[in-house]
């Protein structure tokens, strides 16, 4: 076995496969590593010209506000009515089918196939 991998240089047919995945995975990274901070030098000089000429459709994040617990139940139980009137109701109930098997392998035990081979061996 090992002499016709010599023969046929499977060890040099497999390692230069192995290279030529692996780079081809390292040019893909350092692709996008690439395009990362390309996009991000742009979004940088496009915020800071809008910031420079005066507009204001950057919308800067605000401090959070601390919501009372009495609230919080309010805005949870209009959304939990809200999704029970218009959504579909979450299927989280198990309900088993009870009734004859469909299955063509289950049906060799309602005529008694099945068991004549298990008995047999």
């Amino acid at each position: 076995m090992f002499e016709n991998i010599i023969q046929n240089n499977g060890f040099n047919i497999a390692l230069s496969g192995v290279l030529v995945v692996f780079s081809g995975l390292i040019l893909i990274a350092t692709t996008i590593h690439l395009f990362n901070k390309v996009f991000e030098r742009l979004h940088r000089s496009t915020a800071a010209e809008s910031v420079n000429l005066g507009k204001s459709d950057i919308v800067l994040p605000k401090k959070a506000v601390a919501i009372p617990e009495d609230e919080l139940a309010a805005i949870t139980a209009a959304i939990e009515i809200y999704r029970k009137i218009h959504f579909e109701s979450l299927q989280s109930q198990i309900t088993f089918k009870h009734g004859e098997q469909q299955s063509a392998w289950k049906s060799g035990y309602k005529y008694g196939q099945r068991l004549s081979t298990l008995r047999k061996q």
